[in-house]
């Protein structure tokens, strides 16, 4: 498959980059200004775009089947960026005729109980709650979107480096905790579920999760 991928140098990018090349996939690494990838990320081709231009964006990922997203803030940048990066990515998937669209989510937009989720828990962290927010207002804007198949794939709420080992789940809506009561997951592993979705979509038009 031909794959656009936004966010392709962040931790979870990278990884993703570096697994979907593994299984033979063409990935096309959309940047925000010329760089040199990361040696790992070998065979990946790359494209130039502003994230806020829809031209130079659907320009980049016509003929492409999937549009993938690993965007993150940046220091500096607001955290309302995830919502309006989301919006942009959109617009330019559906200009260039891209019918699916994956992008990382995040664990707050998860339900905790029905019709609660873990952002509006009571000792959700600070630090993490505008990005979260933000991240839920991107999810609020795909629920609106019928004519992609989109998907939002939240990691589970600890997310770091640590070895591809295999035994997580995958489920829809609902936050997933391990026997230890901790949601865990290592970049490696949800890449591993994020790339597998791609291939064998079981999640479209929904938000969906993974955890060990």
């Amino acid at each position: 498959m031909k794959i656009a991928l936004v966010g392709a140098t962040g931790n979870i990018g990278r990884e993703i980059t570096r697994q979907a090349l593994a299984r033979g996939h063409q990935v096309t690494a959309i940047v925000r200004r010329k760089t040199d990838l990361p040696a790992e990320l070998d065979g990946a081709q790359l494209a130039v775009a502003a994230l806020d231009d829809t031209d130079a964006l659907a320009a980049a990922i016509a003929g492409h089947d999937v549009l993938a997203s690993a965007f993150g803030p940046r220091p500096g940048d607001e955290p309302s960026a995830v919502t309006t990066v989301t919006a942009e990515l959109v617009k330019a998937a559906r200009q260039a005729g891209v019918p699916r669209f994956l992008m990382v989510g995040g664990a707050g937009t998860l339900e905790v109980a029905p019709g609660v989720q873990l952002v509006d828990t009571e000792g959700f962290p600070d630090a993490y709650k505008p990005v979260a927010l933000a991240a839920r207002e991107a999810f609020n804007l795909l629920q609106k979107v019928d004519d992609l198949d989109w998907t939002f794939y939240s990691p589970a709420a600890e997310i770091g480096p640590g070895p591809q080992k295999g035994g997580f789940r995958t489920q829809a809506k609902q936050f997933l905790v391990g026997a230890d009561g901790h949601s865990r997951i290592s970049y490696a592993d949800y890449a591993d579920a994020f790339v597998s979705e791609i291939e064998s979509p079981q999640y479209v038009k929904q938000v969906a999760t993974v955890a060990y």
